[in-house]
């Protein structure tokens, strides 16, 4: 039997097999990076709307005035990210903020807001909007 009888890999294969390999990685980065960049869009998302569900009570209790207060329960972690709330008395934000998404910020109508930060040990509880003299004040129920 001589050497082409028995068989053998050419190298037009590894070459086709390199090629395939590394556009197969390309797509692969590619799936990866996109669906990262997808879950940080959805995270601050929802960071939107955990915002506006605090300004929505803290605008609630300031309509009805120094009797009312309300209970709010947001999510210790969005998706799989801590976070923290804070309100700027200056320019009436709320901020909801990551490391990973940054900061997403809502407005809210009411100046009579005590500052105030909640973070990872805060948002286990429920949170309490109420009034206390005459600015309101978000702390743990």
């Amino acid at each position: 039997m001589g050497f082409r009888e028995r068989g053998f890999f050419s190298i037009d294969a590894v070459f086709a097999v390199t090629l395939l390999l590394m556009i197969s990685a390309s797509f692969l980065n590619i799936y990866s990076g996109r669906n990262q960049a997808a879950e940080l869009m959805g995270a601050r998302l929802e960071a939107r709307i955990i915002g506006e569900k605090l300004v929505a009570a803290i605008n609630t209790v300031y309509a009805n005035g120094s009797d009312f207060e309300l209970y709010v329960d947001l999510p210790s972690k969005i998706g799989s990210y801590f976070y923290q709330i804070s309100f700027d008395n200056t320019t009436r934000q709320i901020l909801v903020e990551n490391s990973a998404w940054g900061a997403v910020s809502v407005v809210a109508v009411c100046k009579k807001v005590d500052n105030f930060v909640l973070g990872q040990e805060n948002l286990k509880n429920t949170i309490l909007v109420h009034w206390v003299g005459n600015n309101m004040e978000v702390t743990n129920a």
